[in-house]
C-alpha cells in the first residue's frame, strides 16, 4: 500500500528512528490512532526498536510544551501493541501509535518516587491543558495531512487500583467493557487507548481526557469558555461599574454642535454628555405629550 502525505511530523526529532532498522514496519494508510502511557518518566529506549510506538511524547513541564520524537514513518506501521497469532492485525491495522510519557496510574496522580507530578512529570488523567493542547497539536496535523478522523472513542477508564481492593488489577486492564471486539477494531477509525485494543491487555493511558483532546483539535472553546447565563447581582456589577467609569472618567469627547458653547467649549466630558443627553429626552418627551394633549381636544 502505497503511503500518501506527508511521513515527518513537522519539529519531531528523528534521532531515535527506527523505520530504516531491522524493526523497519510495514507499509500502511493511517486511519486510526492509539494513545499510551509509558508509566515512566523519561524516554524510553524500546529496546532498540522492537517495542517502539510512531512516536514518543515527552513533556518540558517548565517550558509548557511537548518535545516529540518519531520512531516510523507515519504510515508505516509500529511495534507497540500485541499481535497474537490466528486473531486480528494490531500494529499493521492504520493504527498510528503514540507514547506519552508520564503515567495513567491514579495511585501516582500526586507523587511518584519522591517526584512531585505537574512538577517532574505528568499524570495524564490530570494533565493540564497545555498538555492536551500539544496532543492535540498533533492529532490535528494528522486530520489535516492523513484524514484521521477528529474522533474518539467514549469510555476511558481509570487505570489505578481501588484500594479497598488490594491486589485486583485496574478496570481498565485485560478484557475490560471498555476492549474492542475484533470486528469493532477492524472497522475503527478515530482515536482510542491501548486499553481499547483487542488481543492486548494493557490498561493505559487510563482516563486520559482525550474528548478535551479532541475538542482542542477541533479548536472548539471549553466548557468554561462557554457564553454563562449572568445572575441579577452579576448584571448590576457591571452596571454599576460602567456608571461609575463613565461619571469619574476623564476622557473628553466633542460636544456637540447645537451646543450653546459650541464655539468657546468642543470638548465635553462624559457626564457632561450624558446629562445633555437627559436634557434633550425630556424635552423631546414634554414635546410629546403636548402633542397627545392637542390631538385629544
Amino acid at each position: 500500500m502505497a503511503r500518501t502525505g506527508p511521513q515527518k511530523i513537522p519539529g519531531a526529532s528523528q534521532s531515535y528512528f527506527y523505520g530504516a532498522s531491522r524493526y523497519s514496519g510495514s507499509d500502511m494508510e493511517v486511519n486510526c490512532g492509539v494513545v499510551h502511557t509509558t508509566e515512566g518518566m523519561s524516554l524510553p529506549s524500546y529496546n532498540g526498536g522492537a517495542m517502539a510506538p510512531t512516536v514518543t511524547g515527552v513533556p518540558d513541564i517548565k517550558a509548557k510544551r511537548i518535545r516529540w520524537y518519531q520512531h516510523y514513518d507515519v504510515d508505516e506501521s509500529a511495534r507497540a501493541l500485541a499481535n497474537k497469532l490466528g486473531g486480528v492485525e494490531t500494529n499493521t491495522a492504520n493504527a498510528f501509535q503514540i507514547e506519552l510519557v508520564g503515567t495513567c496510574d491514579d495511585s501516582k496522580k500526586s507523587a511518584w518516587a519522591g517526584k512531585r507530578a505537574g512538577v517532574d512529570y505528568l499524570h495524564w488523567p490530570t494533565a493540564p491543558d497545555w498538555a492536551l493542547a500539544e496532543v492535540a497539536w498533533l492529532v490535528r496535523w494528522l486530520h489535516d495531512y492523513h484524514a484521521v478522523p477528529l474522533t474518539c472513542v467514549k469510555d476511558w477508564l481509570a487505570y489505578g487500583k481501588d484500594p479497598r481492593r488490594p491486589g485486583v488489577t485496574p478496570a481498565s486492564y485485560g478484557a475490560s467493557p471498555a476492549r474492542m471486539s475484533q470486528s469493532a477494531w477492524r472497522s475503527f477509525t478515530g482515536w482510542c487507548g491501548h486499553q481499547h485494543v483487542p488481543e492486548n491487555d494493557h490498561g493505559d493511558p487510563g482516563s486520559m481526557d482525550f474528548a478535551r483532546v479532541i475538542q482542542l483539535a477541533k479548536g472548539e472553546p471549553s466548557p468554561q469558555e462557554d457564553d454563562v447565563a449572568l445572575s441579577d447581582a452579576d448584571i448590576k456589577k457591571i452596571a454599576d461599574a460602567v456608571y461609575n467609569k463613565l461619571l469619574k472618567t476623564d476622557d473628553v469627547l466633542t460636544a456637540p454642535s447645537d451646543a450653546a458653547d459650541y464655539k468657546t467649549n468642543k470638548s465635553w466630558t462624559w457626564q457632561t454628555h450624558i446629562q445633555d443627553v437627559t436634557t434633550r429626552v425630556r424635552a423631546i418627551q414634554k414635546a410629546v405629550d403636548r402633542l397627545i394633549a392637542s390631538k385629544g381636544a
